[in-house]
Order: structure tokens, then sequence, then C-alpha cells
């Protein structure tokens, strides 16, 4: 217990949250500064406890301590993330405490707002304290610097006012300043004579530090205040820790923040874990990992359909041995791709027969529309509250758990298991509000980033930033492709820190063990238990003009006489075009047909149409999505004759079977991809009407594409430069075609090469091909430099990057998501580069005068006769049901008119979207949606015509 001195009667003064007034309007009790600060180091000691021993051990190597004093000092440095709040800064802010701080300690007269935020007091003062403890330069402003950034940002001091009026220079404010530190060390058992060996903090120890105080500081805020104001803490500062990790322990079982353990104490044959017997992929790497005994870096090329995923999850079962990683989460490229990986990951989560459920978030901005997810989640709150008897969903036990605590913005990368967009994930190295915690979440865990091949440079260059802080946070990454270019993989692993790996045939298994030697093999066809690779198969390659109406044609004489047809286009305008040529022929040539809206009979002749595309509402798109995995899944209820039109988000998000394929010229990796879905299940060998061998037409490959590359806007889609390769290669391929997996690396890489040569061109050709070149990589380079400038450098050069100035709020709330983030303006880092885009909500008046969003084409009888008619100007942040309704009918555009003036439409009905409080804007799922007015399906923006189809989605008409 510590002795009553008067600096400790002045440091009792000091508020941290102020008193809210009681039921009978007398003043309630207030929370001193020390004791939010014990709480917060309770928080952060207890999250500790729970984590895996690796986990602990980094911490404890991070501040280059004596092993006892390590977690004490830890934890008295995450306590001192508020010290700020003991300056005149911050004690003037509440007026009912001021008074009592101002006959302690006298606040300047020249104080004066705005007032310094306390988080960057924070930052100056520690860094003194520590100065005069004798701690390295270099290391106690990493330390200041990590604790004091907890509101989200890291701040340059010299952009604040940092006076004697604003932080409190005055001998008694730096006396309470050293009590406090010297009560919170007494909490903690930090001694001062206990120096670090270090001189610096390393990027990866910065990054764990800060992401450990912010989600600490979320915990400790959420305590409820004392009905009594409580001293205790200044009397006995180590029982009052013992009680505050005793509130956090149950705070962390409130939000049931899990113990992190191995999901199988012992590894199982590949067999047991997954029903049948490992592919040779399979088998390869877990013999590749066998003896790794830490983190390291997978590398898998590898053609479609070879089990890529289930290799990674056994991949994550050897490294969560060997590594002590706390989980994995999976990374994708689009959302459908993320909502269809959740299911797969769940199962597999749930086979490995844990006690308590393991916890799997969904990650992206979409989960809300995710009904599978929702359900988790509710079946979750339902079995919290003992209410599980009836749902037939847990007739075998639990399967997985998704607590709602996580799943709100920032925190779901904290959980165990999660699965989403890369896009998350890329946030951790992106300058936006808590990426620390982002990546405090994705350290010393299992990282998977699926199809990476799929992004441009600018993303690929966040990607290997991404990789550079996986490695040094202790955590392992399993990179899959089926179509990697080698400069891809290269860049890879240099983030890796792999300089020269060794090469391998296609399809190859790279290994990069964080300490130890590199391996790469190539993956055989068989493996020694007999086990065999999916069988080779010959595609053969037919060109085809790129008219739509050709295209049109040639997919109706496809499926005419039965068989699944798909046909992937670029734009959604050539998809929109394609369908009514389709329909048009159809009609021609006298073919009942079928659609989504208008059914075909009994006609046994008949040929269903679905149109696939992104530019669809959402809650129409996901019915399109669902539809073309009911049809051509992999359990599918395969129609006789069918004919899918889609654009790219089918070619990575859609696991589905095509009997025959259409094609645009694309990218040759993409049209790779697409084949990959020609022919893809063996089950349907037997189904396929007459197309036993596989065709894939590729449009506009019969002549040279600069005109259909002009025409049909396919130069906007891709580079100019990759089109014209691919088209070169793939008609080098002709008339034999191509053989996968054997061509599949071959092709790819002749396409990427730097040095690509193409004699048989004609001079004009060559002269196009070469001004492509050029323009293509001075884009690469732009994409490359922008990368480089948007994310917040790599560990190696962390400390040297230049901040990007965020204002530093000065407010203290429970909340992680106050409303304000979100909107740092125009200048706010992205994950991936693109025109900029729009997400409108379809609405239109009804007979009554009452506004109300567009009815969509699935709409049952009862929706029809009762449509979405919420009082946009009524709604708040609490009605998320309503606002889910109203996001369900969103969709996002890029079209320039739209982006613009979209809102315009709205204004000019004088409507608003209301604020923070009140209104469409209110709530966080629409506050970046604008409503667009229709008016009997049409609506007409700045010259363009917009109309609401419910066959083909937005369609554009120029007027």
């Amino acid at each position: 217990m510590t002795q009553p001195t008067p600096i400790n009667a002045v440091a009792r003064t000091l508020w941290a949250k102020s008193a809210r007034k009681n039921a009978d309007g007398t003043a309630g009790a207030w929370l001193p500064v020390l004791n939010h600060l014990l709480d917060v180091a309770a928080c952060a000691a207890e999250i500790l406890a729970l984590e895996p021993e690796q986990t602990r051990e980094m911490f404890v190597e991070d501040l280059g301590l004596p092993p006892d004093q390590a977690l004490p000092w830890l934890y008295a440095l995450i306590a001192l993330h508020d010290l700020g709040k003991a300056s005149p800064a911050f004690q003037v802010l509440w007026e009912g405490g001021r008074r009592e701080v101002h006959e302690a300690l006298r606040f300047d007269p020249a104080l004066r707002p705005p007032y310094t935020p306390h988080g960057v007091v924070s930052e100056l003062t520690l860094e003194d304290l520590l100065r005069k403890l004798k701690w390295p330069e270099a290391l106690r402003k990493g330390v200041a610097d990590a604790v004091g950034c907890h509101h989200g940002f890291r701040q340059e001091l010299q952009s604040y006012d940092l006076s004697t009026p604003q932080v409190g220079e005055e001998p008694n404010w730096l006396r309470v300043r050293a009590e406090l530190l010297r009560l919170v060390t007494l909490g903690t058992g930090a001694r001062y004579d206990a120096l670090p060996t270090i001189s610096t903090l390393s990027a990866a120890a910065f990054m764990r530090l800060a992401g450990l105080t912010s989600f600490a500081d979320w915990l400790g805020s959420s305590f409820p205040l004392p009905t009594v104001t409580d001293f205790s803490a200044h009397d006995d500062p180590a029982a009052y820790f013992a009680r505050a990790r005793e509130r956090a322990r149950q705070t962390l079982a409130e939000i049931h923040w899990p113990v992190f353990a191995p999901l199988r104490e012992e590894l199982p044959p590949f067999a047991d874990v997954f029903g049948f017997q490992p592919r040779p992929l399979q088998t390869a790497l877990a013999q590749a990992l066998a003896e790794v005994n830490g983190p390291a870096l997978v590398l898998v090329e590898a053609p479609m359909g070879e089990g890529k995923t289930e290799a990674a999850f056994y991949a994550h079962l050897q490294l969560q041995r060997a590594a002590g990683h706390r989980g994995m989460y999976v990374a994708l490229p689009t959302q459908a791709t993320g909502n269809a990986m959740y299911e797969r990951f769940a199962e597999f989560l749930a086979a490995q027969g844990r006690g308590t459920p393991p916890d799997l978030q969904l990650a992206h901005g979409g989960t809300l529309l995710s009904d599978h997810f929702q359900e988790v989640v509710a079946r979750t709150r339902l079995r919290h509250q003992g209410n599980v008897a009836a749902d037939p969903a847990e007739a075998n036990g639990p399967s997985v758990r998704a607590e709602e605590w996580f799943t709100q913005r920032k925190r779901a990368l904290l959980s165990e298991y999660g699965v989403g967009t890369v896009d998350q994930a890329l946030l951790g190295v992106l300058g936006v509000s808590h990426q620390f915690v982002r990546l405090w979440g994705l350290g010393n865990r299992v990282v998977v980033l699926d199809e990476v091949h799929a992004y441009d440079t600018y993303t690929s260059e966040l990607i290997a930033a991404l990789v550079a802080w996986l490695r040094a946070l202790g955590s392992s990454v399993v990179i899959m492709s089926a179509t990697l270019p080698e400069s891809g993989r290269r860049a890879l692993l240099r983030a890796w820190g792999v300089e020269d790996a060794p090469t391998a045939a296609y399809p190859r298994l790279t290994v990069a063990p964080a300490d130890g030697e590199v391996q790469t093999l190539t993956i055989p066809d068989h493996d020694e238990a007999g086990n065999t690779s999916r069988p080779r198969q010959h595609v053969t390659l037919r060109p085809l003009g790129s008219e739509a109406g050709e295209v049109a044609a040639k997919a109706v004489d496809l499926a005419a006489g039965g068989g699944c047809v798909a046909v992937i286009v670029n734009t959604v305008g050539r998809a929109q075009a394609v369908q009514e040529g389709v329909l048009a022929e159809l009609e021609r040539r006298g073919i009942t047909t079928r659609t989504c809206t208008k059914g075909g009979g009994k006609d046994p002749r008949a040929v269903s149409v679905l149109l696939y595309h992104a530019r669809y509402p959402a809650d129409e798109r996901l019915e399109r999505e669902q539809r073309v995995l009911r049809y051509l899944g992999k359990d599918g209820q395969r129609p006789g004759r069918f004919i899918l039109i889609a654009t790219q988000v089918a070619e990575q998000s859609l696991d589905f079977d095509a009997d025959v394929m259409l094609t645009d010229l694309a990218p040759a990796d993409l049209v790779l991809q697409r084949a990959g879905r020609l022919h893809r299940h063996a089950a349907n060998r037997e189904r396929r009407h007459g197309h036993d061998a596989a065709m894939l037409y590729v449009a506009g490959l019969d002549e040279w594409p600069d005109a259909s590359m002009e025409r049909e806007f396919w130069g906007r889609v891709y580079a100019p430069a990759l089109l014209y390769r691919s088209w070169v290669a793939l008609r080098r391929r002709l008339p034999g075609g191509l053989t996968l997996p054997d061509d599949l690396d071959a092709l790819v890489q002749e396409v990427y090469a730097p040095d690509f040569a193409a004699p048989e061109l004609t001079d004009g050709q060559r002269e196009a091909l070469a001004a492509a070149e050029a323009a293509l990589t001075t884009e690469r380079g732009n994409q490359a430099t922008t990368g480089m400038f948007a994310h917040i450098g790599r560990p190696a050069d962390f400390w040297q990057t230049p901040l990007r100035q965020r204002p530093e709020p000065d407010t203290e709330s429970v909340s992680d998501d106050p409303a304000t983030v979100g909107a740092e303006g125009d200048d706010f880092p992205r994950t991936r580069l693109g025109e900029e885009g729009v997400r409108l909500v379809p609405v239109e008046r009804d007979t009554n005068n009452v506004w109300r969003v567009c009815i969509s084409a699935f709409a049952t009888p009862e929706e029809k006769r009762s449509p979405l008619s919420p009082r946009f100007a009524e709604l708040d942040k609490r009605d998320t049901a309503h606002a889910i309704q109203i996001y369900r009918r969103s969709l996002s555009v890029s079209r320039w008119e739209l982006v613009r003036f979209g809102l315009a439409k709205w204004d000019e009905q004088g409507q608003s979207l209301g604020g923070e409080h009140r209104g469409w804007r209110a709530h966080p799922l629409l506050r970046d949606a604008v409503p667009l007015v229709f008016k009997d399906g049409v609506a007409e923006v700045q010259g363009l015509q917009v109309r609401l189809d419910t066959e083909r989605g937005l369609v554009f008409v120029r007027g």
C-alpha cells in the first residue's frame, strides 16, 4: 500500500471519464485517470493470458527487458497510453471536474482552444518520463508513438501546440505525471531499474504494441462507471490492478474472446481430416512442411481443380503445431468467393471436433447481406441464451460460432478464424484508422492469399507489403495461384526475404521457412500411394468473330442440340447485347425460351438463358449467382439446354461446369481461368449432350484485334499490350489447342515475359504492339509508385516512411468505430485502383405519393403487393433491419454521369439524406449510398437514360 503524499492527493483530482447524473438528479461518479490506466493495463494482461505461448514470447522479446520484467513493463506502457489526460488541455474539457483540478494544479491563463489532443500529449510526456529512466532515445520514442496513437493514427507532434499552457510543463504537472508513472508501475510490478538491452523498437514490435493498446483500450473503456468515485487505486495500485484483471476476465468472457488453442492436439493423416485420399499436390505440401519448425511462406502454383484449398487447410494444421499460430484468415478476391469459402471453411473447422466451436468471422463490406453468415450469428446468440434445442442446424452439435462483438468493422480480424476479401487484410498496410489493430489480428496467424494473379500492379504492391509485414509479425503465408507470372512469383518471394529461390517445372511448390532453407519442387502426376492429379485435358481452340450477334448465334447453335453453354464477356454492356441477341435468335428459330422472369412451360426443347453480371441490385445479383450454382454447380440440377451469359464476375467467383465455352479475348491468364470452368466436374461426363471434347471459342481471335478492342471497349478493361500478346500466343496454338495443365504455365510465362517477341506480325501490327508495350510499362511504373506511396512502408523502412497527416480526435468512446471513420476524404487510401464509383438505390414514388424502393424482379406476390416504403427521413442508426432491406436493392456503378450527378435527382425532389442521427445517412450501411429516382422504370441523368430492366439489370442509353 502506498503512503499518502501531497502529490498523490493532487493526482486524485485528475479525471479520465466524466460523471453522468444519477437517476435522482444528483452528481454521479467519475473515473480517476489512474483507474482507467490500470483498467486498460489489466485488459492487455488478460488478452495476452488467452493468447498462444508464441504470441507472449514475441511480446517478451520486443522490449529487450529481463524476462521477469518484460510483461510488467508492457502492461505499464499500455496503461500510460492516456498519460496525456494528466494535462491542462484535457482536464479543462469537463466543467464538472476542472475547478478541483485548477485548485490543485492551476491552468495557465494562456490556455485557449483548440486544445491539444491527449493522445499527442501522451506521446510527448511518456517519452520524457522514459528519458529520465535512461531508456534509449529511439526505443522510448517508438514506444511512446505506439501507445500514443491509440485513437487511430500516428501523429507528427510538431503539427500541434505543445506549449506549456497546453501540455503542463510547470513543476506540479511534471510531478503529478511522475506520480502516475510510479503508481502504475507499482500496480503492474514494473521496476525502474529494469533497463532495456535494445536501442530501438522494431517495426513489428510497434504494430504489436499499438494494436494491443487499442484493443485493450476499447475493452477498458467499456467498464461501467462505479456508483461512487473510487480512489483505491491511489492507495494500493497492485490490489486495484488485481481487481481490474478480474473485471477484464469477465469482459472478455462476455464478448466470448477465446482461449487460443490448436484445432488438433495431434496431427491426423490427411485422409482422416477430409475423408478422401490426398492428391499429389496435397501429399507433396504435407511432406514439405513436415520438417518446418516455425513460420513459413508456402507458394502453391498448380492448375484449377487440384485441391489447393484443402492443401491450405491441412497446411494450417501443420503450421499451427510447428509455429504456435493462433488461427487462420483466408483472403479472396471478391465478396462472392468469400461467401462461398465461408461455408467450406466452416465445414472444415466443424470436422476437427474441437470442444468449443471455433469463432469464424466473415470479413467484407457485405456481411449483412450474407444470409448464411447472419444465420450463424443468430445461432450463436441463441446458444448463449441457452435456446438451441429446436435448431436443426445444431443436430450434430454446434459447428462454428460467429460472435457479434467481432462483426463490427475493424474487429473481425481479431478473431481466431476468418474468411473474406483481401481488401480487409490490405487495410492493415494502408494509412487508415487503426491499421495496426488489423495487423495485430493477422500476426502469429496463417494467412491464405488465394488467386493472387487477379490483381493489378498497384494492389500487387500492397500485397507484397502485407507479406513482408506478416513475416515480421511471426505469421505464415500460403499463396495460391494457377496462373502466376514469374515476375509476380519473384516479387512475392522477395517480400518474404527470399532473393534467389530455386525454380522447378510447373506445377510447383515453394516452401520458404522464416529461418531455414528454401525448397522448390515439381508436383508429380502421381504419388507413392498411387494417387493421381487431375487428368490432363485437351482444350480445342476455335477463333470467332467479335460481333455480339455472331457470338449470340454461335451460343444458340451450341445449345440447341443440348448441353450447357457458357459465354463470358468483358463488359456488362456487351453481356446485355449478347443476351439480347441470344433471345432474338431463339425467337427467330422458333425455340421456346426460359429466363429468370419468363417460363417456357413444359417444352422439352426449351433453352434456358441466364444473364449474370455486377449491374443488378444486390439481392437480384445474389439470386442469379445462386441460380448459376443451382444449375451448373458441383451438385447442380443440370438443365438439358442452357446458356449462361456472364462477365468476369464468373471467372473467379463461381465454381461451375460448362460443356462448351465462348469467351472474349482477354489476357491469357484470365482466358485460362475461364477455361478452367470447362468440363470441370468429372461427374458430368455422361451428361454433356455430345460436347464430349472441351471446346473453347475465343471471340476476337479471328483477326487482328485492334478494331474489336476499340468497338467493344476491351482496351479500357485490359491493357492493350496484354490483349495483343495474348492474341499472338493463342493464335500460335491454332488449330491444335491447349493441353492442360502442360501448356498452362508456358502460355502465361510467354505472354508476361519481359522480352516478348512476335516476328510473325506485320510492320503495322508490331508498331501497334510496341506503342501498347510502352504505355503498359508507363502504367505499371505509375501503379507501382502509387502503391508504394499508398502503404505505410515495409518493416525494413517503416520508420523512414513519412506520416500521412490525420487529425487526432480528442474523444473517448466505448466504440472503436465512431461515425466519423470512413469520412477521410478523396485522398483516403484504397486497396484497389479503378474508376470512381457510386452505390445507387433505385427508388420511385408509388400511387399514394410515398417513396419506395423499386421492386425486385424476384419479389414474391406479397412483396409486390406491399413494396418496401420506408420513411427515409426517419431512419436512424439503430434501424438495421430496415437499412438491410434498402441496401439489398443497391448496386455499384462507375458511369461518370451517375457518380457526379446522381444525387441531384434526389435533391430535385426537395429531399435530404439526413445526417449523423436521423435520416438515410444515419445508418452506416447507407451512408455512402445514393437514392436514384426512377419513374416508370427510367431515370435520366445528364443526358444518360438509365433503365432498370427485370432481365438485363441496369441498362445505359446515351440520349
